[in-house]
């Protein structure tokens, strides 16, 4: 039994082994040719190309910035959230090291999409410092009140702000 399978096996290859051939050299040339995408071929086409990418038209205010800050750092294993506050100071406050600031760069670089270089995260000394950075970096500055501004100013354009909100 084992020879006639043996027999059938080399016969066989015999004759598949150059059908093989013949089919990878076929399969390895092609053509270029038009294809009229109708709405069901498109529709496909576009869900396997898409990339999520994020949206440039997004703009962030001060308030969305120091709550996703602080939600990333409460998330973080070694900081009690009970004891997180904006001023508190990471090594002082929270007893965290140099990896742990690392890990947290790490996990805000993937919450806003951006990179933050070595040298800037080692300023990092409190999640206030954080917030100011990516205030910063994305032109937030809404929070910011001119400190040469007199009180008169400061009124009046607290007026006009809330004029141009109720209209």
């Amino acid at each position: 039994m084992l020879s006639s399978t043996f027999r059938f096996l080399t016969r066989t290859s015999t004759f598949i082994r150059p059908m093989m051939t013949t089919l990878a050299r076929r399969s390895l040339s092609f053509k270029p040719t038009l294809v009229n995408l109708n709405d069901k071929h498109r529709q496909s086409a576009m869900i396997i190309n898409h990339i999520p990418v994020r949206q440039s038209h997004v703009h962030y205010t001060y308030p969305m910035i120091e709550s996703r800050v602080m939600l990333v750092l409460r998330l973080f294993d070694k900081i009690d959230g009970n004891a997180l506050q904006l001023d508190s100071k990471f090594v002082q406050d929270l007893g965290l090291d140099s990896l742990d600031i690392v890990e947290i760069t790490a996990a805000l670089e993937d919450e806003f999409w951006t990179e933050i270089p070595d040298v800037d995260s080692d300023h990092f000394l409190t999640p206030r410092h954080i917030i100011q950075y990516l205030c910063d970096k994305y032109d937030v500055y809404e929070h910011v009140e001119p400190i040469s501004a007199g009180k008169e100013y400061m009124e009046e354009a607290k007026a006009a702000d809330e004029r141009a909100h109720h209209h």
